[in-house]
């Protein structure tokens, strides 16, 4: 494991301009739902649906890049980026079923979470335009936070706890998902029950570490951030750092499936 996350160290310093695409789609997506977030309903599906091809295409072609990074580790970085047009040609119809698959996961383990929530916690009397109204300024969070009882905190403790645990469940199922569909299934349906499946495989608490390491870390890292907003040259530090750790972490996860899941001594296994 500590070779993995070695190598994977030595492979994000390489080929660094991993984090190219990720700069510019998270530069261009902003300035995007900026100027498109305004206006009547019908212009802002229109804005969501191209939003969601752009974040196909990005996906797409980045997915591809690090498919390519970790199985030829030889690779020019130079001529990495060239292969992100290939990728978005060769897996963008597969990525966007990935990403609706995954959101439509996602979205049914939270109401089986709110389910089960709301018989185990109950309500904690709180309605959605006082929630709304709480987080339109600082002053008037503090007010709406001092205006609750102790049981409506202790609710909401517990209805944060739930959802919190429900997300990274969700996360850790589809963990392998990216790498199944540009490693072995292009099929979106199939790649997620065989990421699933190789999730729970024999490596699991391998997998297990895996996920409690990139995971932790990237709250840790995303708590600097947070806290380095004050500073100007400071947020960009960790902004640089955040961006840097996500490439990583991308990298590592493709590189462990690849060693674990796919290379086989010297052979390759393309089967489920």
């Amino acid at each position: 494991m500590f070779n993995i996350v070695k190598e994977s160290f030595h492979l994000t310093n390489k080929f660094i301009v991993l984090a190219t695409p990720l700069i510019l789609f998270s530069l261009l997506s902003s300035l995007y739902l900026l100027f498109s977030s305004n206006g009547n309903t019908i212009s802002v599906l229109i804005a969501a649906v191209l939003f969601f091809l752009m974040f196909g295409a990005f996906l797409s072609g980045w997915f591809f890049m690090l498919k390519k990074c970790v199985i030829n580790s030889d690779e020019d970085p130079n001529d990495l980026i060239k292969m992100f047009p290939e990728g978005v040609g060769e897996y963008f119809l597969p990525v966007c079923g990935m990403v609706i698959i995954s959101f439509i996961a996602m979205t049914v383990l939270c109401i089986i979470a709110v389910v089960i929530g709301a018989k185990t916690i109950g309500n904690a009397g709180i309605t959605p335009a006082a929630l709304s109204e709480a987080f339109s300024s600082n002053e008037a969070l503090k007010s709406f936070v001092a205006s609750l009882s102790e049981d409506q905190l202790i609710k909401i403790t517990k209805w944060n706890l739930v959802l919190f645990v429900t997300m990274t469940i969700s996360y850790f199922l589809i963990m392998f998902y990216p790498t199944v569909l540009v490693f072995k299934k292009r099929n979106p349906f199939v790649a997620f029950f065989v990421g699933v499946k190789d999730v729970f495989s024999r490596k699991f608490f391998k997998n297990v570490f895996l996920f409690c390491s990139v995971f932790f870390l990237y709250l840790i890292v995303s708590i600097l951030l947070t806290l380095a907003s004050a500073n100007i040259f400071a947020h960009f530090v960790f902004t640089l750092l955040h961006f840097y750790y996500i490439v990583f972490a991308a990298v590592y996860i493709f590189n462990y499936y690849y060693k674990n899941y796919i290379q086989i001594g010297s052979n390759i296994d393309m089967t489920v």
